[in-house]
């Protein structure tokens, strides 16, 4: 991951025309210590990760390349129905499970 954070952090600071002068001052830490952030000379702490991150204006997930998927809203919306009518976890799970078991048996499993 520290090459990779430093490789990224350089990249959308570049993307965004700031020169390491300046990210450094707008996220808060010196320069040397960004410089060497860039440079795979440190590993830098979630805290330093924020702050980075804040400057840029980006989720901290972005710089460490965390890929999330994006649910689908019909199924969150599904999800906040079966919510508000008072279902419980356990008992989607069931169902999930119930309908798991009858499609096995459906394909003669």
């Amino acid at each position: 991951m520290l090459n990779k954070i430093g490789i990224e952090i350089k990249r959308r600071r570049l993307y965004k025309n700031l020169s390491i002068t300046k990210l450094s001052e707008l996220a808060g830490i010196s320069k040397s210590y960004l410089s060497s952030i860039e440079n795979h000379e440190t590993n830098p702490s979630a805290h330093m990760i924020q702050k980075i991150a804040k400057a840029l204006e980006v989720p901290v997930e972005q710089l460490l390349d965390i890929q999330f998927e994006i649910l689908d809203p019909e199924w969150v919306e599904l999800l906040a129905q079966a919510k508000e009518l008072g279902l419980e976890k356990e008992e989607i799970r069931d169902f999930l499970a119930y309908e798991a078991w009858k499609r096995t048996i459906k394909r003669g499993g």
